[in-house]
């Protein structure tokens, strides 16, 4: 990579953590937008009886995780009892209850979610998504700035499982991808409004102080049916002088230029098209590369930017052909790039310049894994679909379990958290606070 393109992604980096006061959780990958956080003194271990500060209740099942700003939390959920879709703000300090405020309503989809977008945070403002289509902005007191609906505005949310992807928030503007089948599902929302043809996939920038559309470029796609599908968040790299919004489903990575939305370059997955192909794992930004995953455990690349055109499949930095995501997120942290196969349970602790592996671990666990690792105080934290909690040391050199313990609450599939000191866990039915400290709370 040159060196004034390596110099801008370096500053990039430091003006993201700056936008975030150290200790806050303002992103689902965390701070650094890779699931890492500089937090220290977080607990190693806990129990029924230990370190554990809290239990609350949630109103719903939900997927998506939690964000912290300073002694608050904010969060998505749905409703057990009449399909509303909340934004919702808790106190760190209790788990209490601020604010909730319902800003669409919706019912699950088979196997899915309405609340599976995570919302995100200047510090200032947060922003939620939901698979209704409604994203609105909220001030942090849970007062309502803008809200907008992109079904209405945009058509069917045509997408197997609901939609899930969280926003990207970057300079001032919201990224969002809006790939999807050509024909809605039954239970879509939208499905019902009238169409003049296929559904067309786009990816979004809206300007975050007003919702305001700032372009909407048509995203092109020779897939068939759920491999135009994504569910993944998109993430920006400094190259060249500009900045690329990455964004990866229908067989293909595309580059977009982050000011006007124009396609930059194409990367193509495959040449197979089937239709099983949907991409759920988001990219993860370092050292001037990019690391995608294709669908299905199908295997992890490293890719560069600043490119142009179509680029041929063979032009990627390295490949790693070990057990690969579907739906877990990579974790890079200390200078190792962390890679769960959440179906297989296995850990891959891989170099993050050549993919070259350091060193590889079955971590087992009820169920899959469907929440991405994270990375924080020396330590990775795991959860799995079944409630199992695996903690291990973040070294490179071999594998050192730490803890494990089973919660036995089903489904788990939010991130764990760190931030001020704590660990937020979000289980099927309730949230867990965890820091170091004494008798732990009664759940209710």
């Amino acid at each position: 990579m040159p060196r004034n393109a390596a110099t801008a992604l370096t500053a990039a980096i430091l003006l993201a953590a700056a936008t975030a006061p150290a200790g806050d959780w303002p992103h689902w990958r965390g701070p650094n937008l890779n699931g890492s956080t500089d937090e220290t003194n977080l607990p190693a271990s806990f129990s029924k009886t230990e370190n554990i500060a809290w239990v609350v209740r949630t109103p719903g099942i939900s997927g998506s995780t939690p964000i912290v700003l300073g002694e608050r939390i904010y969060m998505t959920s749905p409703t057990y009892i009449n399909d509303n879709l909340l934004a919702m703000c808790l106190s760190t300090r209790d788990g209490k209850t601020l604010w909730s405020k319902a800003l669409g309503r919706g019912k699950a989809p088979p196997r899915g979610e309405m609340a599976a977008s995570s919302p995100v945070s200047d510090g200032k403002t947060v922003y939620f998504t939901f698979g209704s289509g409604d994203l609105a902005a909220l001030d942090l007191d849970g007062k309502v700035l803008w809200s907008r609906n992109l079904v209405k505005e945009f058509g069917c949310l045509a997408i197997k499982f609901g939609y899930g992807a969280s926003p990207l928030l970057h300079k001032g503007k919201l990224y969002l991808p809006l790939l999807r089948r050509r024909r809605p599902y039954s239970y879509s929302p939208g499905a019902e409004l009238p169409r003049t043809g296929p559904l067309k996939s786009y990816v979004l920038c809206f300007n975050a102080r007003d919702g305001k559309t700032v372009w909407a470029q048509p995203r092109a796609s020779d897939a068939t049916d759920e491999s135009r599908e994504n569910y993944a968040t998109p993430m920006a790299i400094d190259a060249g002088g500009r900045t690329e919004i990455i964004i990866p489903g229908g067989e293909f990575v595309t580059a977009h230029d982050a000011e006007t939305g124009k396609e930059l370059w194409r990367w193509e997955y495959t040449k197979e098209r089937r239709i099983w192909q949907r991409i759920v794992v988001s990219p993860v930004i370092a050292g001037g590369l990019i690391y995608i995953c294709q669908a299905q455990c199908q295997g992890l690349y490293a890719l560069r930017p600043g490119g142009k055109g179509t680029i041929p499949h063979a032009n990627y930095a390295w490949k790693y052909s070990g057990p690969a995501p579907d739906v877990c997120t990579s974790l890079l942290y200390r200078g190792s790039l962390y890679v769960l196969a959440g179906d297989s349970k296995i850990v891959s602790c891989l170099d993050p310049k050549t993919g070259k592996s350091k060193w590889r671990e079955r971590i087992g666990g009820a169920g899959p894994y469907r929440a991405s690792p994270t990375g924080a105080d020396g330590k990775v934290y795991c959860i799995s679909e079944g409630g199992d909690v695996v903690i291990f040391s973040a070294r490179d050199d071999k594998y050192e379990e730490l803890f494990r313990m089973s919660l036995k609450a089903r489904p788990c599939r939010s991130t764990i958290v760190a931030a001020h000191g704590s660990l937020y866990l979000r289980l099927s039915k309730n949230l867990v606070c965890v820091r170091k400290m004494g008798a732990a709370a009664k759940a209710p």
